[in-house]
């Protein structure tokens, strides 16, 4: 029995440290983060440098083994961010044909509620992970929470993937699923007319291409644009927030510069559109946007920056800044209960569009 004390009480005295390092960590000289993060990072930091420089991993993506173990990694270590979504509908694997890539496999999750129905929004998702990590497995949980809060009929796009597909294979498959969408949304149960589209990270930066894209040929088929935590300048890593976050927080200067390697082929203007949505000369007659950053992110500085830019531009702008919260935190339901409080503010304003 005295051994059980024992045992129990070292257990107790490291649950009480820990509790402590959380606290004292999450005091920053850029304000506070959220404790758990604080914890997660601090212990990276002293334990696994090298995956607090270098949260993805892919400074060496030159081979198609390399590729797959950076890939495999990056899933390994994401999923347990996720706590598992009971959802009351259809989860289908399916692939469209007569993409640019030849069949561009999509995840469309359709909740129970649209049985007999032809009036729910259609959103089509694109996973953050920098152009060369990432699938729709990454980006479950947000799909399945929204497709079952809003209620709406979500497609997921497993867009090819950088290095081997650099751009703008990229944004061409993501404008493909839109238009796909669009074209067949009666078929999938949504109400026919333009979609939303939505992406985190490097998603959130394809959904503001796929937006501008769709401005510039005068289509309209997106009704609003959700951009959480978009990198929307790979041009500089200089902002202030790259600075202060730019190792140690997740995502780093570092991760984005190795994945702008490999996405944008050698001699590409950094501040082309296509790759920058910042620097596009004419922001007018985009659709509404709804623009989320976090505090302690590297892209937090640029994702205001185009929030800002989109509202001078006349755009109807809606934005959220989560001042506790890291990059990425939009998948990691088993940290924060923040990360299914910003997906309802997104199915609020999707119920809102749908009228």
């Amino acid at each position: 029995m005295s051994i059980l004390f024992a045992v129990l009480a070292i257990l107790l005295g490291l649950a009480a440290c820990l509790v402590g390092l959380a606290l004292y960590w999450s005091r920053t000289p850029h304000g506070r983060i959220k404790p758990i993060f604080a914890l997660v990072f601090g212990l990276s930091r002293r334990f696994r440098p090298e995956a607090a420089a270098r949260a993805i991993g892919a400074e060496h993506m030159d081979t198609p083994e390399q590729c797959a173990r950076v890939r495999a990694t990056f899933a390994q270590n994401t999923a347990s961010l996720s706590k598992p979504v009971e959802f009351d509908g259809t989860v289908e694997d399916r692939r469209l044909a007569g993409s640019p890539g030849g069949e561009l496999p999509v995840r469309i999750y359709t909740p129970a509620s649209a049985t007999g129905r032809d009036d729910l929004p259609l959103l089509v998702y694109f996973h953050g992970g920098g152009f060369v990590v990432g699938d729709p497995d990454y980006t479950d949980a947000p799909c399945r929470i929204l497709a079952a809060r809003t209620p709406a009929i979500v497609v997921s796009v497993d867009y090819r993937l950088a290095p081997e597909h650099p751009l703008p294979a990229v944004p061409d498959d993501c404008e493909f699923a839109v238009n796909w969408c669009f074209e067949n949304a009666g078929a999938l149960g949504a109400r026919s007319g333009p979609v939303v589209v939505s992406g985190d990270s490097a998603g959130g930066n394809l959904a503001a291409v796929v937006s501008q894209r769709d401005r510039a040929s005068g289509r309209g088929r997106i009704a609003l644009q959700v951009l959480i935590y978009p990198c929307t300048d790979l041009s500089r890593t200089d902002r202030d927030s790259h600075v202060a976050f730019g190792t140690g927080f997740g995502l780093s200067t570092a991760d984005i510069d190795d994945c702008v390697r490999h996405y944008a082929p050698a001699g590409t203007d950094r501040q082309l559109p296509a790759l920058s949505p910042l620097y596009a000369k004419d922001l007018s007659g985009l659709p509404p946007a709804f623009v989320i950053t976090a505090g302690f992110d590297v892209l937090r500085d640029e994702g205001r920056a185009y929030a800002e830019a989109l509202e001078r531009a006349g755009v109807e702008v809606a934005y959220t800044h989560e001042a506790e919260l890291p990059h990425g935190f939009i998948t990691m339901t088993r940290l924060c209960r923040e990360a299914e409080a910003t997906l309802e503010v997104i199915a609020a304003r999707m119920r809102r569009l749908a009228g």
